[in-house]
């Protein structure tokens, strides 16, 4: 049987009910991006959601044999089947890391969808993201060297001089999500943090998390547009962590510049 046909099994309403392993030879089956997801309208959690509720998740044993951790896992390995090393690299290159394109202008406040709470590592302790947001928030997400180099092209100078960063824009924060690929890359991360503080300022330090990846599963990324691990991710959050703009891969100087007229217009927006 064709992969086409498989699809069409799996896709006929009311014909057929695909078996697990037709929907997860589909899911094989797509092909890369060619070309920029356009974001035109709010994206994210419907409603604030906390991840975790401390820094290690664990699960009970009866709990890993459930149906709906069965079904998790399931999705979990189809979302990895599809997104394989050679998908998201070609997915990558095919859009030079924009993986969506960002909007035009900042959400409404009353419209904005939610970025998901969690409780994580950071520099300088345990804390939750949360509790560390001030009123305009400019969050990276990434989980590879290429995906830091992206989101670096956002911040340029402002990265090294802080100082600089806050003079511009006082209501401003930024804050660092690296979320390694597996436990190995995380382990030489936390040795690692000792040199990670040298490189920032210690303003940054409560706001540099260093997250497990089954903290931020594939699902919450998929809603996040952020499931290509290549790329790299900026969000502007408000106060109430809401996704109030954002954007991804390699800045362009437009895009760079529309970034900071919505840092500035949401600055404006919390000063009143």
């Amino acid at each position: 049987m064709s992969l086409r046909s498989l699809r069409a099994l799996h896709t006929s309403p009311g014909l057929y009910k695909a078996p697990r392993f037709v929907v997860t030879l589909t899911e094989a089956a797509k092909p890369p991006l060619e070309k920029s997801i356009p974001v035109t309208r709010p994206f994210g959690l419907d409603s604030p959601v906390l991840l975790n509720r401390k820094v290690t998740t664990s699960y009970s044993v009866g709990s890993l044999f459930s149906n709906e951790r069965k079904e998790q896992r399931q999705k979990k390995l189809d979302h990895e089947i599809a997104h394989s090393p050679f998908y998201e690299s070609k997915s990558f290159r095919n859009v030079n890391g924009k993986i969506f394109t960002p909007p035009v202008s900042w959400f409404k406040r009353d419209h904005s969808l939610y970025f998901p709470d969690f409780y994580g590592s950071t520099l300088a302790g345990n804390t939750s993201l949360f509790d560390v947001l001030g009123p305009v928030n400019l969050v990276r997400v990434y989980s590879t060297v290429s995906g830091e180099n992206c989101c670096n092209t956002w911040f340029g100078d402002y990265l090294h001089d802080y100082a600089k960063f806050k003079s511009d824009y006082p209501q401003a924060q930024i804050i660092d999500i690296n979320i390694p690929q597996n436990w190995l890359k995380g382990f030489v991360i936390n040795l690692s943090k000792g040199h990670i503080r040298k490189t920032l300022s210690p303003e940054r330090w409560d706001r540099y998390f260093v997250l497990p990846d089954h903290i931020f599963p594939f699902d919450i990324r998929q809603k996040l547009l952020c499931d290509n691990m290549c790329s790299g991710y900026v969000y502007v959050l408000d106060n109430e962590g809401k996704i109030r703009w954002a954007t991804s891969g390699f800045a362009s100087d437009e895009e760079k510049a529309l970034m900071y007229k919505c840092v500035r217009g949401l600055e404006k927006e919390a000063a009143q």
